[in-house]
């Protein structure tokens, strides 16, 4: 049960018609006891619309456009698709890589030399002498090694391509044969050491020595000279070969010395070469561009000798042949 206060005399009784103690009219509400007025309800917020009401508020041309936009792009994106996997799978392969031609330049005349001991009692010191010339390929076109033996000579050998070997053989050829007993002849392909006396020579005809010049394709020629031998081989393919001995290191005259000499295999070239020149084999260390060799003869136990090049070959003596065989 609710209390109320007399608005007269402020007394809080129980609900009535008048007041308790002033018996003034308490002003009862129509109805009965007066309640107390209940709070003031808070409205719920509204939901937010959602995705279907969302879309049904869009205007219909606003959709369509949308519609539209969204099946141009898959389609485009299915086209790009299709095409970029035929043109990978159509492509034409891509042709094989070339090597690249051998592009160093290798032309020079690359030399050494090793100081070595001779055996003996006692025992002498001696100085090997070695050379290669190369075209541009590194193909060997000349080689020769020297022994210098002081006091006692020594020993030379070596060889060379030219382009003029048939007509050095017929001049030569022709030569001879006009000087039978011996022809002055000027082989200026030898190259005679400092120790070979520099003097006239006379030449004669080991091998290959015809009737008709015209008929001749090599020649094995010696000099007569009595403490020197010297040998030269003249073939019309353009190879030429020599060797020179001192007394001391000289066979038998008359026969041929050559042979156990001069022996480079076919197309000897840098990359790899074996007895070109009395045993003399190597290949090139293209990285320092050094040639390191070994040579075995003569005298001697074989002997490492590092070549390095020291420029372009000058042969203008050898390339000419202007006087290489002359009356």
């Amino acid at each position: 049960m609710a209390w109320v206060t007399c608005p007269h005399c402020g007394f809080t009784q129980i609900p009535s018609a008048r007041c308790l103690k002033c018996h003034k009219s308490l002003e009862r509400p129509a109805g009965g006891a007066e309640k107390p007025a209940a709070p003031a309800e808070v409205p719920a917020a509204a939901p937010p619309p959602g995705y279907a009401q969302l879309v049904k508020s869009l205007p219909r041309p606003f959709l369509w456009t949308i519609a539209g936009l969204a099946i141009a792009v898959v389609a485009a994106t299915l086209i790009w698709s299709g095409g970029s996997a035929i043109s990978a799978n159509t492509a034409p392969e891509p042709p094989p890589a070339t090597p690249e031609p051998w592009s160093m330049d290798l032309t020079g005349r690359w030399q050494g030399r090793a100081a070595t001991t001779i055996p003996g009692n006692p025992p002498r010191p001696a100085l090997r002498e070695a050379f290669i010339e190369t075209d541009r390929s590194g193909t060997i076109v000349a080689a020769g090694a020297v022994l210098t033996d002081p006091g006692r000579g020594g020993a030379g050998a070596g060889y060379l391509t030219v382009p003029d070997g048939r007509r050095r053989v017929r001049e030569i050829a022709q030569a001879l044969a006009a000087a039978p007993r011996g022809a002055a002849l000027a082989l200026d392909f030898i190259p005679l050491s400092p120790w070979v006396p520099h003097r006239d020579r006379v030449w004669r005809a080991l091998e290959g020595q015809r009737s008709k010049a015209e008929d001749v394709s090599y020649l094995l020629v010696e000099s007569l000279e009595p403490d020197y031998l010297i040998q030269a081989g003249i073939n019309t393919s353009g190879f030429l070969s020599y060797v020179f001995l001192s007394r001391e290191y000289a066979g038998n005259r008359g026969e041929d010395a050559l042979s156990r000499v001069i022996h480079p295999g076919p197309e000897s070239s840098l990359r790899g070469f074996r007895n070109v020149v009395w045993d003399m084999s190597g290949a090139a260390d293209f990285v320092t561009l050094q040639v390191p060799v070994t040579l075995s003869q003569p005298a001697g136990a074989a002997d490492r000798i590092v070549l390095r090049r020291e420029g372009a070959a000058t042969r203008a003596a050898a390339s000419t042949g202007a006087s290489a065989a002359n009356p």
